[in-house]
């Protein structure tokens, strides 16, 4: 028996006390592990797998709809933050931004729950830990990151004057 289908015959209310359940044929250790999540899936629990169950499902769309989201709400809260904005209209975006993020986060752990351990799943926790470190900043020092994006905005004029200037100063070849 998979991971997945005992993660499943948890989900599904399956007990070492049945003898039709399949959980008998297991090793110890997932079977102590079976046992106790059996005796909590019928504490609501399964309503927690379902929902893990409709995010692994259709990984795909929630993906698609949640990367480009993630970027352009984080995206719009640093241009917000370098803008000067109102404080109430930063946390206003910056909570929505925040959402996708804590829903991206959340959609990738259902993915851990079932051991799936790859690159995408640390790619996009990763972007949902940037996204929500970026609104975290954006709530609490918003000043401190405006100061950074100048800083940053300068540094990349600078970059830009710099490659400019070095090739319009070149002699012209005839």
């Amino acid at each position: 028996m998979s991971a997945i289908d005992l993660f499943s015959a948890v989900l599904s209310g399956a007990s070492l006390l049945d003898p039709a359940s399949d959980l008998g044929a297991m090793p110890l250790g997932m079977v102590h592990s079976a046992a106790m999540h059996s005796a909590i899936a019928h504490s609501g629990i399964t309503s927690f797998g379902a929902v893990g169950d409709f995010s692994r499902t259709h990984c795909l769309a929630i993906c698609a709809v949640l990367v480009p989201a993630n970027l352009l709400a984080t995206l719009q809260t640093l241009i917000f933050v370098g803008l000067g904005r109102p404080r109430s209209t930063i946390r206003l975006i910056t909570s929505f931004a925040s959402l996708y993020a804590a829903v991206m986060i959340l959609h990738v752990v259902t993915w851990f729950v079932v051991g799936v351990v790859m690159l995408p799943t640390f790619v996009l926790s990763g972007l949902g830990a940037l996204c929500l470190g970026l609104n975290l900043w954006a709530i609490a020092q918003p000043h401190r990151l405006s100061g950074f994006l100048h800083r940053l905005v300068d540094w990349g004029h600078s970059l830009i004057d710099n490659r400019f200037l070095s090739a319009s100063s070149l002699p012209e070849q005839s």
